[in-house]
């Protein structure tokens, strides 16, 4: 079965801040529809794109899955601390509601290890590879490259080319969420630091791997592999 792309919609940085809000006030899900129809409607002005953006933004922040079930709480937390933790908290899960946000970051980052621009031709077919040439994605690629530009992870040199922009992270507990997020998504079973420090995935975000903070963080384990330190998630 074709994976489903349905990150069909441009997102800002504001909106998927008002999600949250919503959620972490307490609204049910009636509630929350309401209140982003009305705060949606000041920025677009179609009611099908309000309903689709508002359905993407509930996917991300207020509907269910396995991995956004296990960082929501982590997530909300973060945010009230502090809100200059809002951009990869969201990140983090927009990783876990949406594979192609997934696949078009861990490109994005692989493309970004040996290049100082990236075009959007680039990133469109190293895309189609993986998802193959379909109407959906051609116009999605478009709103997710948007989207990327809108949160500050691409910045535009020209006309469909960018170079990333890199947002610097030094919070253990800022680093610990990236990585947990990352190895839940990725699911490779055991990591070494040089691989968490530069995962695709997490391309704009510049931070540190501290084994000690790892070691005080019942979410990992820490042992080695091909006589590397390798991590991995508790079972």
């Amino acid at each position: 079965m074709a994976k489903m792309v349905g990150l069909s919609r441009n997102l800002k940085l504001p909106w998927l801040n008002e999600v949250a809000r919503l959620y972490a006030d307490g609204l049910d899900e009636k509630q929350i529809k309401e209140q982003l129809n009305e705060y949606l409607r000041y920025e677009i002005s179609s009611p099908t794109n309000i309903r689709k953006t508002r359905e993407i933004l509930m996917k991300i922040w207020v509907y269910e899955n396995d991995y956004t079930m296990a960082l929501r709480g982590e997530a909300l937390r973060l945010i009230k601390q502090n809100s200059d933790y809002a951009l990869p908290v969201h990140w983090c899960m927009m990783l876990a509601s949406y594979p192609v946000f997934q696949d078009m970051c861990r490109l994005i980052g692989k493309l970004g290890e040996f290049e100082e621009s990236i075009t959007t031709k680039q990133i469109k077919q190293k895309l189609y590879d993986e998802w193959g040439e379909r109407s959906t994605l051609y116009h999605s690629s478009d709103k997710l490259i948007a989207t990327l530009k809108a949160l500050g992870a691409l910045e535009s040199k020209k006309t469909g080319v960018y170079s990333i922009k890199r947002h610097e992270f030094f919070k253990p507990e800022i680093s610990n969420f990236l990585m947990f997020t990352m190895m839940n998504v990725d699911d490779a079973g055991y990591y070494t630091m040089l691989e968490l420090e530069n995962s695709g995935y997490l391309f704009p975000f510049k931070y540190s791997v501290s084994r000690e903070s790892i070691l005080l963080d019942d979410r990992f384990s820490i042992g080695t592999f091909g006589g590397e330190v390798a991590i991995s998630l508790r079972g």
